[in-house]
């Protein structure tokens, strides 16, 4: 798949059947550090994939709750009465201040323009909670499933090494909190967190991570034999890895 919603139509069903739980996860945390409350609020979820935020702000009590993405076939995989918008994340088609919160779990990472994201977020709505991943080392568990694969054939696509690119660029407290102010919020703040995954055992790693956007799409080309090669030098790769635990930062504004 040559650019990144390519990738994730591609991924998800995979996406579905491994990292979803994963994301439900670091989602709900995300939620915590929203600067609004969520009883009662209207909720946009920017870069929704599969919808796990925007059901995580329903559970809470948002009052309308809406799921946008560029990627329809993840969009498809949401539960079947949640609003959803084929939409740009930084072309949004809401009127100014249509929602009370926009939040936006792992978004700003796959976007060319963060800053322009997020101004466009404060436009539709008059307070955002985002995500990132926290700075330092990724996982063990990421890099090795992604060696294994690459012994094995996998070559990274392009739109995965520019969002690389990017996400050192917002991979830090200060940096994100900047772009925060520099997008017009006036209230601001930046914290980290240590969510635990919910990543028991080899094959949950392996579901996880053969479930991610930039890898799924390879892995199910596989012949059959193949993927079960693929699959099992996985989980030699990750046996004496888990439990999981993945440090994030939330950002808040309004």
């Amino acid at each position: 798949m040559s650019t990144a919603a390519g990738a994730y139509d591609g991924a998800a069903e995979a996406w579905a059947a491994g990292p979803a739980r994963v994301y439900a996860r670091l989602g709900e945390a995300m939620l915590d550090g929203s600067p609004v409350p969520l009883a009662g609020a209207g909720v946009l979820d920017v870069g929704a994939g599969t919808a796990v935020v925007a059901e995580a702000a329903r559970r809470r009590g948002a009052s309308r709750v809406v799921a946008s993405d560029v990627a329809a076939e993840m969009l498809r995989l949401r539960a079947p009465d949640l609003p959803a918008v084929l939409a740009d994340a930084v072309r949004l088609p809401f009127a100014d201040r249509s929602f009370d919160l926009v939040a936006a779990g792992f978004c700003l990472s796959h976007l060319d323009d963060p800053g322009a994201a997020l101004q466009e977020w404060r436009r539709v709505a008059g307070a955002i909670v985002a995500s990132a991943f926290a700075p330092g080392a990724p996982h063990p568990a990421k890099v090795a499933v992604d060696e294994a694969m690459e012994r094995l054939g996998f070559v990274p696509p392009g739109w995965y090494s520019r969002m690389k690119e990017v996400s050192a660029q917002i991979e830090d407290t200060a940096a994100l909190e900047a772009l925060l102010r520099a997008a017009g919020f006036g209230a601001t703040g930046v914290s980290e967190r240590t969510v635990d995954a919910g990543l028991g055992s080899p094959d949950d790693i392996v579901r996880w991570r053969f479930g991610m956007a930039h890898l799924a799409p390879w892995v199910t080309g596989l012949s059959a034999q193949r993927r079960l090669e693929a699959t099992e030098a996985a989980r030699l790769a990750v046996a004496d890895l888990g439990p999981v635990s993945i440090g994030i930062l939330v950002a808040a504004g309004r």
